[in-house]
């Protein structure tokens, strides 16, 4: 099987950070490069050299508009979304092959990956959902098999960074979409790269549109029981030091709220 890892990045120093990536070279392996914001900035020449890279310069705005690009371009058997921000071996990824090769009814994989986060994960293999006891995915963490089960999924453009209106949740859709297709998504217990910083979920929040997201995610997950839990979310982050109380109560609130009004199933709302 084949394999495309698709990082999305943004900007001039985005794209030197991708040029500082130093990705493997592995058979079967591809990396397809989108980068929004380039502003006419030239490409590495550590990523002009290499056959096993392809940059493409998008005119589009948004996290998830950018991740959406990488995913039309892809070829291969597998994608794997990625960021511009991290490390790979070659044994990260043979493993998300691997998983898929021993899996042949799986259609999405979330996998680990090591960073400063702290982040609990499952001991063993599990179905993703429902989601294991405080565990979340994270965007980098997963992987696609193409087919005609899965060409619908895209991520929605109204999450993740850029978007205007909600700042993070982006995988949360993605997969929740998934799920409504049916599909066999499974938690797989494998590491698939290292982040060095903390993620944009595990920072402190100063972003409302953060806020939002979490509450609207929260409502995505759990609509019958939000009620409890977005004031719960708002204690946890106020007594981790994340963000005040009342702040993160109301702009929690407001997310969930406009999700079930608004974008009850946002996969199946006009964009």
């Amino acid at each position: 099987m084949t394999l495309d890892v698709l990082i999305s990045t943004h900007g001039p120093e985005g794209i030197r950070r991708v040029g500082r990536m130093n990705m493997p070279s592995v058979e079967g392996v591809r990396y397809i490069v989108t980068w929004q914001g380039h502003g006419g900035a030239e490409i590495p020449p550590s990523l002009l050299t290499r056959d096993d890279v392809e940059v493409c310069r998008v005119e589009s705005m948004g996290l998830s508009r950018n991740r959406n690009e990488g995913i039309s371009r892809s070829r291969a058997d597998i994608y794997l979304i990625a960021d511009d921000d991290l490390r790979y071996t070659m044994h990260d990824l043979r493993g998300v092959i691997e998983a898929f090769e021993k899996r042949p009814s799986m259609d999405v994989a979330v996998f680990m990956y090591d960073g400063p986060d702290g982040k609990s994960y499952p001991a063993v293999e599990t179905p993703l959902f429902p989601l294991p006891r405080g565990y979340f995915p994270t965007s980098f963490e997963i992987a696609v098999r193409r087919s005609e089960r899965t060409s619908v999924m895209r991520f929605d453009p109204r999450f993740g960074l850029g978007s205007g209106v909600f700042h993070v949740g982006e995988e949360d859709v993605f997969l929740l979409h998934g799920r409504s297709l049916g599909l066999d998504m499974r938690f797989i217990p494998h590491r698939v790269t290292t982040h060095a910083g903390l993620t944009t979920g595990l920072r402190q929040i100063s972003d409302p549109r953060v806020l939002r997201g979490a509450g609207a995610g929260i409502f995505y997950y759990y609509p019958v029981t939000a009620v409890l839990r977005v004031p719960l979310k708002a204690w946890r982050l106020s007594r981790s030091g994340r963000a005040p109380l009342f702040r993160s109560l109301v702009q929690l609130a407001i997310g969930a709220l406009y999700a079930a009004i608004l974008l009850r199933k946002p996969w199946e709302t006009p964009l």
